[in-house]
């Protein structure tokens, strides 16, 4: 049983990952023509110096903690609409529209950042493909977006016309004691 050793990135130049000889040049989605391209002196000293693979691998950090914030915060507002709704007893009809609003505004939020993740993650060796994909998710979450901040607008106007409506009827109410 033969076991293939390959070397970490680190110790690797650009070069070297993307040339089709390496086990790692699939992984990139670079195409093979990658490694017969002519190399300049001044990108063969970038890339000898790691500056291209410190690149990708903040890059790489930097989406993931993006990707987790947005999660976090969509989680976040989900626990917090259940908490809200079971805690409202028999009064649900009163406070849904207001728990709707608040779990809307956390998932917008939630996935502009999960679209500002996949920008980061496209930045430093986008292939067409890639291009392609990204552009698909960010137009389908921001749709999304989009209509869920119409349902948004449209939940806080019935609630202002609500508030508007109660005061209406205290009002009366108070009239009518006098």
């Amino acid at each position: 049983m033969d076991i293939l050793v390959v070397p970490f990135p680190s110790e690797m130049t650009f070069s070297e990952i993307t040339s089709s000889a390496s086990p790692l040049s699939g992984l990139l989605h670079l195409p093979q023509e990658s490694s017969l391209r002519a190399v300049s002196p001044m990108v063969e000293a970038i890339e000898s110096s790691g500056l291209i693979m410190g690149l990708d691998a903040v890059s790489i950090i930097i989406s993931t903690m993006i990707g987790y914030v947005g999660v976090l915060i969509m989680a976040y507002g989900c626990v917090r609409a259940l908490y809200e709704f079971l805690m409202s007893g028999k009064n649900h009809d009163h406070k849904l529209p207001m728990i709707r609003v608040h779990l809307g505004k956390h998932l917008a939020l939630g996935l502009e950042f999960l679209v500002g993740k996949d920008i980061v993650e496209s930045i430093v060796h986008p292939t067409w493909d890639d291009l392609g994909k990204l552009g698909a998710i960010i137009i389908l979450r921001t749709v999304v977006t989009i209509f869920l901040s119409r349902e948004l607008k449209e939940v806080e106007e019935e609630l202002n016309i609500e508030n508007k409506e109660l005061a209406l009827e205290k009002k009366r109410l108070g009239m009518g004691r006098r």
